[in-house]
């Protein structure tokens, strides 16, 4: 009998024939509409930033409509991916929170060894859980830059209703931050889609599914404990 999920319906089983569940659709969702909304931000906001970049808003009618696009993505970027904690299935995003801030030992050594597997090697490491320590510090770049973009650009929305210093501080968090999620961003679209080791990985934000092999590759400890998990059922 397959598991069932907190609504009580039947959950799909993780590893089926030479395929293994990776990412729940909750999951697909909330990184998606993460990823489109933060590059929709980016360009609008590049408008908004410097005068170098003006000319390109006319892609979407000119920089005051870009303005006006650049606040409601911020909306999806922050409201939608926020519900998605409390709604539908939402145990998967409380896990990978709990995953992230559980860095290990093993996290670590893989941290080390990433390097070379980023060059197109495969590095040295133990067996990783679901998220191994390079997703896991991607993971700490999202969580950390979401926070000081959304905290700093409330006060840039509404600057009237802020003491000066802080609307002054408020500019800077956030175009650094950014600028680091930016740098995290292609990093992660590097790997998924180039890689020639890691770009199998893709499937699962698609379909859900990555294949055994690669499961067995990169998340050993993962796969080993849903293999047990489904023999158990």
């Amino acid at each position: 009998m397959a598991p069932k999920t907190e609504a009580g319906n039947q959950a799909p089983p993780r590893i089926v024939g030479d395929r293994v569940l990776r990412f729940s659709k909750g999951e697909r969702l909330s990184h998606w509409v993460h990823a489109v909304s933060f590059f929709v931000l980016l360009f609008t906001g590049l408008g908004v930033y410097s005068s170098l970049f003006q000319p390109a808003m006319a892609i979407v009618g000119g920089i005051h409509v870009a303005q006006v696009i650049h606040r409601i993505s911020a909306v999806f970027f922050v409201v939608v991916v926020g519900l998605l904690f409390f709604v539908g299935n939402p145990r998967f995003h409380w896990r990978w929170l709990k995953f992230t801030f559980n860095f290990t030992k093993s996290d670590l050594q893989h941290v080390s060894a990433f390097p070379r597997e980023f060059f197109g090697g495969h590095g040295n490491y133990p067996a990783q859980d679901k998220y191994n320590g390079g997703e896991k510090i991607n993971s700490l770049i999202t969580i950390f830059g979401t926070i000081f973009v959304t905290l700093s650009g409330v006060v840039m929305w509404w600057a009237p209703h802020f003491p000066p210093s802080l609307v002054r501080w408020a500019y800077p968090v956030h175009d650094l931050s950014v600028f680091i999620m930016t740098a995290a961003a292609i990093g992660h679209i590097y790997l998924g889609l180039l890689h020639p080791d890691s770009r199998v990985a893709m499937s699962g934000m698609l379909n859900g599914y990555v294949s055994k092999r690669f499961a067995k590759a990169h998340h050993a400890q993962w796969y080993e404990r849903l293999k047990n998990e489904q023999q158990n059922l």
